[in-house]
């Protein structure tokens, strides 16, 4: 006959808990970390809606390491190829895995 003890069944209840939150912790972190950066460099993208004059696209896209790792993508408008090539350099080292995409070329 087994026996069944609550104590033990709110230990084995906690401890699967805390395996779940410690599982869970490093990639949330991860996932607000990619969030915060995806932020940044949107705050600092000229978007193609406000700016229909700008006639060239700066397009950034690659994977963002991690666990889980996350595919992202860029694309700003900018008045020049020296002002897309100057936005495309920094944006491009925020991509921590595989570069995709890294380019500026005229608006059609």
């Amino acid at each position: 006959m087994k026996f069944f003890s609550n104590a033990m069944f709110a230990t084995a209840v906690a401890a699967s808990g805390f395996a779940a939150v410690a599982a869970a912790t490093p990639a949330a972190a991860q996932g607000v970390n990619t969030a915060f950066m995806i932020s940044e460099v949107n705050s600092y993208t000229p978007q193609c809606r406000d700016y229909p004059e700008f006639e060239i696209v700066g397009r950034v896209s690659g994977i963002v390491g991690g666990s889980p790792s996350r595919g992202v993508t860029f694309t700003g408008c900018f008045p020049s190829f020296g002002a897309c090539e100057s936005w495309k350099g920094p944006v491009s080292g925020k991509i921590s895995g595989r570069l995709i995409q890294s380019q500026c070329s005229y608006r059609y």
